[in-house]
C-alpha cells in the first residue's frame, strides 16, 4: 500500500570532488521518463542559476556531471535515475539552467559496432558480453536463455541488443526489456515484477482505449524473381487474422538471402501489424516505484485488466505520471 499524499521527490548531484549537494530547492520544473523502444532513461530539469560558495550552479550541472533522482513515499529516500548530464543549456533573460540527463545506457544507443555471435549463443549471454566490453556495469540478466543462430550485427549497439532479444522472443523465450537500475544494466522480463500496484477509477485521473486497424496488415505475399515486364510468380503467401477483412503487403525474395529469411520476415509483420493497434494511455498520481515493463492492474473506464506499461512519463511538479499501456 502506499500513500500517494506523501510521495515527494529530490534530485542529488554528486560532484567529482566527493559529497553532495541537493538542488531540489532550486527546480523549477522537472520530468523522468523511460519510453518504449528505448534502453535509456531521461530526467529533464529546469533550475536557477544561483551563485554558491563554491561556484556558479550552472558549472555544477555541466556536461557529463552525475546526478541521482530519488522519491519517498513517506518510508525514506529511494533512488530511481542515477545518470549524468548530456544536454547543457543556460538562459540569461530569466537566469535558468536547462539540463537534460540520461543513464548509463545511453551511450550505447549512439554507439556502433561489429558483432558476430555464433551459433547457440543466447541472448543473455551476449548482452553480458556487450555490456561488458563497454564497460557497463551489469545488474540483474535473469533471460533470455533460448540458443540463437549465428549472425553478424553492424548497427548501434543498443539495436544490437534489442535483435537479439526479438529473435529469441520469436522463438518463444517470453518479452524481455533492458533498463538501468542504480547504474547496472538489467535484463528482465516483462511483468515480473514482485509488487503489482491497482489503478482505479477512484485515484485515475484520466484514461482513454482507442483501437485502430488503419495500418493492419493480414495478409503477405512473397514474390520470386521477375523475368523482363512479366509479373512476378507468388512463392509463398501467409495470411493472418482476416476477421476485420484482408490488407495486404508485399516482399520480394531477392531482397533475402534465402525463401527462409523471407517467410522469417512475412511472419515478422504479421505478429507486428495483424492485430488492431491499441492505444490506451492513463494519467494518475505518480507511484514513483512503477517502472517500463512492469504489470499493473487496472480497473479504469473500459481498461479492466492485467496490464504492461509500455511507456512511464512522470511530472514531479504535478506528482502525476502518464502510462501507456498494452496487455
Amino acid at each position: 500500500m502506499i500513500d500517494l499524499a506523501k510521495v515527494d521527490y529530490q534530485v542529488i548531484l554528486l560532484p567529482p570532488s566527493g559529497g553532495k549537494i541537493n538542488i531540489t530547492d532550486l527546480i523549477d520544473a522537472w520530468t523522468h521518463e523511460e519510453m518504449e523502444d528505448q534502453i535509456s532513461a531521461k530526467v529533464t530539469l529546469s533550475l536557477k542559476n544561483v551563485k554558491r560558495e563554491d561556484g556558479w550552479m550552472h558549472q555544477h550541472v555541466f556536461l557529463d556531471k552525475r546526478l541521482v533522482l530519488e522519491a519517498t513515499d513517506g518510508n525514506g529516500w529511494r533512488e530511481i535515475f542515477r545518470g549524468s548530464v548530456k544536454v547543457w543549456k543556460t538562459n540569461s533573460e530569466n537566469h535558468t539552467v536547462h539540463v537534460v540527463a540520461y543513464d548509463p545506457n545511453f551511450n550505447i544507443t549512439i554507439s556502433k559496432e561489429h558483432y558476430y555471435f555464433k551459433d547457440g549463443k543466447t541472448a543473455a549471454a551476449s548482452i553480458k558480453e556487450i555490456a561488458s566490453e563497454q564497460g557497463i556495469p551489469i545488474g540483474i540478466v535473469d533471460g533470455p536463455n533460448k540458443p540463437l543462430t549465428k549472425k553478424l550485427y553492424k548497427n548501434s549497439i543498443a539495436n544490437t541488443m534489442m535483435e537479439r532479444l526479438k529473435e529469441s522472443e520469436r522463438k518463444g523465450s517470453g518479452k524481455y526489456i533492458i533498463r538501468s537500475t542504480k547504474g547496472k544494466l538489467s535484463c528482465l522480463k516483462e511483468g515480473n515484477n514482485s509488487v503489482i500496484y491497482e489503478l482505479d477509477d477512484w485515484t485515475t485521473e484520466s484514461s482513454s482505449d482507442e483501437r485502430s486497424i488503419e495500418k493492419l496488415i493480414t495478409k503477405v505475399k512473397i514474390y520470386g524473381n521477375s523475368k523482363g515486364d512479366a509479373r512476378p510468380k507468388v512463392e509463398a503467401v501467409k495470411t493472418g487474422k482476416t476477421e476485420f477483412g484482408t490488407t495486404q503487403e508485399i516482399l520480394y525474395k531477392s531482397d533475402f538471402d534465402n525463401m527462409k529469411a523471407a517467410n522469417e520476415a512475412a511472419a515478422e509483420i504479421l505478429k507486428e501489424d495483424g492485430n488492431p493497434e491499441i492505444n490506451r494511455p492513463l494519467i494518475h498520481p505518480d507511484i514513483p516505484w512503477i517502472r517500463k515493463g512492469d504489470k499493473v492492474r487496472v480497473n479504469s473506464g473500459t481498461i479492466n485488466t492485467m496490464c504492461i506499461v509500455k511507456s512511464v512519463s512522470r511530472d514531479m511538479h504535478s506528482k502525476k505520471m502518464m502510462l501507456q499501456l498494452k496487455e
